[in-house]
């Protein structure tokens, strides 16, 4: 039997639902090349040391040896994506997705003459400028057409084991769109916020290196024309930070992660500060110099798209970004136009267009007759 899952590659970290919408994984986006690994005790959990050699013809290296997710964090020389990727043609994504699938596979499919066999109904997605230049149908045919095989190497409880992915179907989902998914439909599929339906509404959707700007029209489609993307968003600045901090303080945050955490703590003790020698440090003013030039520019994105569409009723920001923007964004709009701007929380922003994926995969298995619940029962 096929089990169904949703992937949202996120560029910084790949968030998952596998096989029900309850059963959630998250492995951050970076890997590093690595053919072998001395250690002295494996660690404890598989996910934080996925070690994994990669077949397959998807990949225009088509063969390697990676470390992937937490493990890649602590190699010098990993890679995230930069701005100017595309995630359709560059092979990271992939090699992400498998991954994260091969992991989910060896609990979930049986093992036979040392090989696992698992086959997929994935929903996936990729940017909305991506989308709009065909990429896509190519995207999807370069995963289903493919042969993959994933082996585990120095990995803890699932070394050597290999496993063969196959794709029963692959749908490609636009980013923006399945946000507005998300928004108007539950879990079960029924309504939700149905004040949203039948107007026009703007969903501005903040990552890590791009900002997806999705206008829905009244008719629940995506305005072809308006709608648009632009390639900056948070880490950049995130990186800025990173940098001057330790130019001014000689104190090293290890991730983009880790200060996300320091502007988003809940303690007012610890939002916005570092201890440095045992002392508490203010780091605010570096925060607010970077990232409220980069909330100027969103502002300024949110303006043109009001202006080109001024029926537009509201605006939801979602994505990490709109997380740690949202003080700027929210000063400025006061200060200036007064637009009708929602945020979601931080959860939510991080899970939303995985769910998405989720909830338009029950729908498709629905339109064709087929139970995802004995699909998952089959494969347990």
């Amino acid at each position: 039997m096929s089990r169904f899952v949703s992937i949202d590659i996120g560029n910084d970290a790949v968030k998952g639902f596998l096989g029900n919408i309850e059963n959630r994984i998250y492995i951050p986006n970076v890997i590093a090349d690595l053919k072998d690994r001395e250690i002295v005790e494996m660690e404890k959990e598989a996910i934080n040391a996925l070690h994994v050699e990669i077949t397959s013809s998807a990949l225009k290296q088509k063969n390697g040896c990676f470390a992937v997710g937490k493990l890649a964090s602590k190699y010098p020389n990993n890679d995230e994506l930069t701005p100017d990727q595309d995630k359709s043609d560059s092979d990271q994504p992939v090699i992400l997705l498998l991954t994260t699938l091969a992991y989910d596979a060896v609990n979930n499919f049986k093992e036979e003459d040392g090989i696992i066999e698992a086959t997929y109904y994935l929903s996936t997605g990729l940017p909305l400028d991506e989308t709009k230049k065909g990429k896509a149908k190519e995207f999807r045919k370069k995963l289903r057409s493919a042969q993959h095989e994933i082996k585990f190497l120095k990995t803890p409880n699932l070394e050597d084991k290999i496993v063969r992915i196959k794709f029963e179907q692959v749908l490609v989902n636009t980013e923006g769109f399945a946000a507005f998914v998300d928004l108007t439909t539950n879990n079960d599929g029924s309504t939700k916020n149905e004040e949203l339906l039948g107007k026009t509404i703007l969903i501005n959707d903040i990552g890590g290196l791009s900002t997806d700007s999705a206008i829905i029209t009244s008719d629940a489609e995506v305005d072809n024309e308006y709608s648009d993307g632009i390639k900056k968003g948070v880490s950049t600045y995130l990186d800025n930070i990173i940098r001057k901090v330790y130019s001014n303080h000689k104190y090293t945050i290890k991730s983009r992660r880790s200060l996300v955490e320091i502007i988003t703590n809940e303690n007012p003790e610890e939002q916005y500060h570092i201890w440095v020698d045992g002392n508490r440090v203010s780091i605010q003013n570096i925060i607010d110099d970077e990232l409220s030039v980069l909330a100027k520019e969103e502002y300024k994105l949110i303006k043109d798209l009001w202006r080109n569409v001024p029926d537009i009723r509201l605006s939801y920001q979602i994505g990490g970004g709109s997380v740690v923007l949202k003080p700027y964004l929210t000063k400025f709009n006061q200060n200036d136009k007064n637009y009708p701007l929602r945020f979601v929380s931080a959860d939510e922003s991080v899970w939303m267009i995985a769910r998405a994926y989720f909830k338009i995969l029950m729908m498709y298995a629905d339109s064709k007759g087929i139970s995802i619940k004995e699909a998952a029962a089959a494969s347990e």
